[in-house]
């Protein structure tokens, strides 16, 4: 009874459920989930849970799983439990389909899982993993190369897709839950695989482990001692990088921006974890995306790198550096992004006063007849003109080949395609940003840019035009 006690505190302390709920219970039938089983059963009416008992068979070990099928559902029907179960033909599966064995037998088990939560309407998935899984799962991230996330292990809490999944023993040694099952005449039936070495985690456990532990005996406490504190750690560092993203990572379209001072001036742990938030919000296998790519990302942000450069991250993402930005977009949606021209528009007089959406712009024009005091333009999206001193219709273009603009305040013109590089206008957004032309053929503003001097108003205007260009995302319907 000591050792339910143990879970009861560790559940209450971590806020595994809350009074009331359904938990699905995974149940192989082995030491470990039988165990778990029966504590979450003692400890039920404490908080008036409804267990519900799930079995997959995955049908690697035919007569062996037939036996632990046989014991789970006796068990459940002596509990008084609902035995949800299913059999996978996880053999005939890998014939015909190349991938992994263990990680395709997770995706199907857990797939199921999360069936029976839906159909007893569960909050919860309770998992056996313990103690000694924890220390192999960051022994296993070691020897593979690993961060703080991976010294973290499997978590105690974690959503995923509707539910939680929780392991309520995650802090218990496997020899107490054996001895709780003798103790307790908890029957269970060991997996004869788990003491072949096909696959690494076995290895791990059969191998590694008893070799490290000639050196440290406590090497499994160690090792969990050290995913409990790199957890904790893990979790605060992801709160600051979560709300980073908040406060800088913007959304344009199909693509992610943000600045790159912004992320440099983060310090370098934070730059990591940030730009693995963003590459995970555009693909969900960017976590495989190595060390190496995520600082190719970072010197891609710094002075070394080009103002505008590309980089093919992996997993069908690419990173645009763009002046001061740094872009991330999805390879499919990378034509997207690569911006078409859009079509001109046309200005007459008579549409006067006008709101016109321009390809991801707003444009608006107002015609001001006998104001007595001319206005101030607002920003640089904001121009004034003197309404008798151009030329209608107005025509709101894209760039073409050799525009040139007679710019305020310099002798002669000035191409556009040096003031676009000038003002850091990114590569991607040329062809979509407007130019203003008169009737005549001159250019008369790039918004945002620089204005022409044509149209200039003064003392002797009588009438004038504000034209007001808004970059954005409340388009016109």
């Amino acid at each position: 009874m000591e050792l339910v006690e143990e879970v009861w505190n560790v559940a209450k302390s971590q806020q595994l459920w809350q009074p009331n709920s359904t938990i699905v219970v995974a149940v192989s039938g082995g030491p470990d989930s039988m165990a778990l089983l029966h504590i979450l059963h003692r400890i039920a009416m404490r908080d008036s849970l409804q267990l519900v008992v799930a079995h997959v068979n995955h049908g690697f070990r035919p007569e062996e799983s037939a036996a632990e099928y046989q014991l789970v559902r006796q068990v459940a029907k002596q509990l008084a439990l609902i035995c949800e179960y299913t059999e996978l033909d996880m053999p005939l599966y890998l014939e015909q389909n190349t991938v992994n064995s263990q990680a395709a037998s997770r995706q199907r088990r857990y797939a199921f899982l999360y069936e029976v939560c839906e159909r007893h309407s569960a909050k919860y998935v309770a998992l056996a993993h313990h103690g000694d899984d924890q220390a192999e799962t960051v022994l296993m991230h070691i020897l593979r190369g690993t961060g703080i996330s991976g010294l973290s292990g499997m978590s105690m809490k974690r959503p995923e897709k509707n539910v939680e999944l929780i392991r309520p023993l995650l802090r218990m040694r496997k020899d107490n839950l054996i001895l709780y099952c003798q103790e307790e005449e908890v029957p269970y039936l060991n997996d004869s695989s788990n003491e072949k070495r096909d696959y690494f985690r076995n290895e791990v456990r059969l191998d590694v482990i008893p070799y490290l532990q000639s050196f440290n005996p406590k090497l499994t406490q160690s090792l969990a001692r050290l995913a409990d504190v790199a957890g904790m750690e893990d979790d605060w560092m992801q709160q600051q990088a979560n709300q980073m993203f908040v406060d800088h990572v913007k959304h344009q379209g199909q693509s992610i921006i943000i600045n790159c001072k912004v992320l440099l001036d983060a310090h370098v742990a934070l730059q990591r974890r940030l730009i693995k938030l963003i590459l995970s919000y555009l693909s969900q296998e960017a976590t495989s995306i190595s060390f190496e790519g995520i600082e190719r990302i970072r010197w891609a942000a710094g002075s070394a790198a080009t103002s505008t450069y590309r980089i093919d991250v992996g997993e069908g993402i690419v990173c645009v550096r763009e002046y001061d930005i740094l872009r991330f977009v999805h390879i499919n949606d990378y034509s997207l992004f690569q911006s078409t021209k859009v079509e001109p528009l046309i200005i007459e007089q008579q549409q006067l006063p006008c709101v016109v959406q321009y390809g991801n712009w707003i444009i608006s024009c107002k015609l001001y007849e006998g104001e007595a005091q001319l206005p101030n333009p607002a920003s640089r999206y904001e121009a004034v003109f003197d309404y008798e001193a151009i030329s209608f219709p107005l025509t709101i273009r894209s760039r073409l080949t050799g525009d040139r603009m007679n710019v305020i305040g310099l002798n002669g013109s000035k191409k556009v395609q040096d003031m676009f590089v000038d003002a850091k206008i990114a590569v991607s957004e040329r062809d979509t940003y407007p130019i203003l032309q008169q009737h005549s053929g001159q250019i008369i503003w790039l918004p945002g840019v620089r204005r022409s001097n044509y149209g200039l108003v003064n003392e002797k205007t009588k009438a004038y035009i504000v034209i007001t260009c808004i970059r954005g995302n409340h388009l016109l319907a």
